[in-house]
């Protein structure tokens, strides 16, 4: 066992939900080498009373057994104790029931894991969180005037998206509660970032071309921009390009896991996370603009990374600002890890390709949204983190793709 790994996870209170999937001696191991406090139960509904009655810093459940009765204790897991680490050990499951997996757990582990999986998986969720959860992030973000909260469209669509029971007239009739959405939808559906053969007018066949997931980011991206309108203060950069090439980002993001052959739900999260990647930087021109152009002169003067100007002057960066909204909001844990790391991937402790990947190299790779200043709002390609994961043999053609992209920058969303 790493030492390291042994420090990060001292004293942890872990709360194990047995099933098939466990096996005690993992556990114990690991256990026993990091001094956790262990407790067990056997059942998803034990597990709920158990947490409603005590603090735990990590909760570990199978899910091999009762896979739907699983997945909605993890629900309430997230309502009760959103801040504890969701770990699950998985059987063999539908590629369905596994999507629905990762956007309610931090790790998905395999029946047969080994105690040192088990503890890589929770330091890896553990520093996540510390990174996100900083006094300063928190400080700043209280600061900020008419913070968005979570449209309920959003989690009636995603509470949909997640029992794997909703078709798209259900889906269509929840859109339709919010008639401002309905026709965003449509306008989304219908203009060249979709690239349709015929103009759609029911939401219903909206929903069923771009499918439940697609619909329910749409949704959150298009509602996270409203609410950060530009005003005169502004004039840096235009927020609505901002949010053109975010979408531009999902798309290509999106593409580059399929060109790994990455499944479907990672293609998803890598999707969100485009979407979602730079939102924190108008957050940033939104709360106070003199200061942040301030932060953009100097960056420019500099020739530095903006994120890094922005922890040397806000003291926090537009990607832990997103990041922490979005873990208020209980989003995907990788969604969250993506738009955090996407300037610096290799600070994520993962060595697999994920929807980070993906949305860092779209973001390195498409142009920079134009501004008065000079000043580079993408992010600058870490080629050691490529080598690290052995993807350089794929630039060629991802920097193929990225030109294809670029063209459609100033096309309006």
């Amino acid at each position: 066992m790493d030492a390291k790994v042994k420090l990060v996870l001292h004293d942890k209170n872990i709360l194990v939900c047995r099933s098939a999937s466990l096996k005690d001696e993992e556990i114990n191991t690991v256990a026993d080498l990091n001094n956790w406090s262990v407790s067990r139960v056997d059942t998803a509904e034990a597990m709920l009373e158990r947490i409603q009655q005590y603090h735990y810093d990590i909760i570990i459940i199978g899910i091999s057994e009762n896979p739907e009765q699983v997945l909605a204790g993890l629900m309430q897991v997230i309502r009760v104790r959103p801040d504890a680490v969701r770990i699950a050990v998985t059987g063999n499951l539908s590629s369905a029931i596994a999507a629905r997996v990762s956007e309610v757990a931090h790790s998905s582990l395999p029946e047969n894991c080994t105690d040192v999986q088990i503890s890589l998986a929770v330091e890896q969720a553990l520093k996540v969180a510390s990174l996100i959860r900083k006094p300063e992030i928190k400080d700043f973000i209280g600061r900020i005037e008419r913070l968005p909260s979570l449209p309920d469209i959003y989690e009636a669509l995603n509470t949909a998206l997640l029992s794997g029971q909703s078709n798209a007239r259900d889906i269509a009739q929840i859109v339709e509660r919010d008639p401002v959405m309905s026709a965003k939808v449509l306008q989304l559906v219908n203009s060249a970032f979709f690239g349709l053969e015929r103009q759609i007018y029911r939401l219903n066949e909206a929903v069923t071309i771009l499918g439940v997931r697609l619909i329910r980011d749409l949704t959150l991206a298009s509602h996270i921009f409203e609410a950060f309108p530009q005003s005169a203060e502004w004039t840096s950069f235009s927020f609505s390009q901002i949010h053109s090439r975010s979408m531009l980002v999902a798309r290509f993001a999106q593409d580059i896991c399929r060109s790994v052959k990455a499944d479907r739900h990672m293609q998803g999260q890598a999707f969100l996370a485009g979407l979602l990647h730079d939102f924190g930087m108008i957050m940033l021109a939104s709360h106070d603009p003199n200061e942040y152009r301030l932060v953009m002169n100097k960056a420019s003067d500099l020739s530095q990374p903006l994120y890094v100007v922005e922890k040397m002057n806000i003291g926090v960066s537009h990607a832990e600002a997103g990041a922490y909204l979005l873990g208020l909001w209980n989003l995907p844990p990788k969604v969250i890890e993506a738009v955090l790391f996407h300037h610096f991937p290799g600070s994520c402790p993962s060595g697999d390709f994920q929807p980070l990947t993906a949305v860092h190299i779209a973001d390195a790779l498409l142009p920079s949204v134009n501004n008065g200043i000079g000043c580079s709002v993408s992010s600058q390609l870490a080629m050691k983190y490529i080598d690290r994961l052995g993807l350089k043999s794929h630039l060629n053609q991802w920097e193929m793709m990225a030109s294809a992209y670029a063209g459609k920058l100033q096309d309006p969303v």
